[in-house]
């Protein structure tokens, strides 16, 4: 039974309960006055214990009878009302089952069956509406970024290039050098935003559609020794707890981003001489770095966010993190604790 007729049920009995409780006395006042009235009416002079008697089956007739003309009456009308209730709600619960089931990212249009009820279907007409515009608008948006991110390829592999030729002149100044080292800068990052945008729309076109079982363990033991070299170059050393067997399924590229994201992610966030731990279990990956202040959990996994303030990046590191695991039923989970960030994929079963 819904929440609404859960109310108005219980102030439904309680309003019954109040009526009942008025209605015994009214009953044997309105009974003893007919009583006396007939006793009376034929000189009938009962005796004091006579009369007690008279009002006790007085009273308990009415109370028993009052009880139960409410009882059947109350029950005749919760049953009918979850009759008719269940039957007039259930376009709606139809209606809110595909809304709950509705994917924006899939794009698929929902269909709500047609109801004979007025209200139930302006609703779902006005879901109609709502869901249209947010797909197009969703559409749209991809698009953008899709088209944005590969016009943007050529301009920004010129300037690389003109960057790259600039740096070879000899005549450089040193602030001049600088100028032309800071703009580089600018423009990896703008490269790498660009590259993880290109990334996000692929995977959201589903062009990463192949799948393997992949050999997890043998992946980190590989690449192990990389992301050591990458930690040491920041102070910081990699310590590794692999379990060997590990196996996921899933396209190996998507699978190596994830592990390089989640791995640079600890790099970047961890301070000089920490250590960084990455564990594999049969059924999670974590990746434990030390830290002073927890990130900002509700902006993790967003676009274009900065979870601290302290190393910005380019916010689409974890984004890239979330949307794989996403795409293969995994669980990403940010924890803070005795001075750590701790980052656990869980596999599904």
């Amino acid at each position: 039974m819904n929440k609404l007729l859960d109310r108005s049920l219980k102030k439904l009995l309680i309003y019954a309960g109040i009526v009942l409780a008025f209605s015994i006395p009214v009953y044997y006042i309105t009974i003893s006055l007919l009583l006396r009235y007939e006793f009376d009416e034929h000189n009938i002079i009962p005796s004091a214990e006579d009369g007690r008697e008279d009002r006790y089956l007085i009273i308990l007739a009415v109370t028993v009878l009052t009880v139960l003309f409410f009882a059947l009456m109350l029950a005749g009308f919760i049953l009918l009302n979850r009759r008719i209730s269940n039957r007039l709600w259930q376009p709606f619960y139809r209606s809110l089952e595909q809304i709950k089931k509705f994917d924006l990212g899939r794009q698929e249009k929902i269909m709500f069956g047609e109801t004979d009820i007025e209200e139930f279907s302006e609703l779902n007409h006005g879901l109609d509406r709502l869901i249209d515009g947010s797909i197009a608008a969703y559409a749209q948006q991809k698009e953008f970024a899709d088209n944005a991110s590969h016009e943007l390829q050529t301009p920004l592999a010129i300037v690389q290039s003109k960057l790259d030729l600039l740096l070879q002149n000899k005549s450089l100044t040193t602030e001049q050098y600088n100028i032309i080292e800071d703009a580089n800068r600018a423009l990896a990052r703008v490269t790498r935003i660009n590259k993880n945008l290109l990334l996000l729309t692929k995977i959201e076109n589903s062009q990463f559609m192949d799948r393997e079982r992949i050999d997890l363990s043998a992946l980190l033991d590989n690449n192990a020794s990389l992301f050591a070299t990458l930690a040491e170059g920041r102070g910081l050393s990699l310590e590794t707890n692999i379990r060997h067997g590990v196996e996921v399924e899933g396209n190996r590229i998507l699978v190596e981003i994830l592990l390089n994201n989640l791995v640079t992610n600890a790099i970047r966030y961890s301070p000089e001489g920490g250590k960084i731990v990455l564990s594999l279990a049969p059924d999670s990956l974590t990746v434990r770095n030390p830290g002073e202040v927890g990130l900002k959990e509700e902006q993790l996994f967003r676009r274009f966010s900065t979870a601290s303030s302290q190393s910005p990046g380019t916010g689409l590191g974890l984004a890239l993190v979330k949307q794989i695991c996403g795409r293969y039923g995994w669980q990403v989970v940010y924890r803070f604790g005795n001075a750590a960030h701790i980052f656990s994929i869980r596999f599904s079963a």
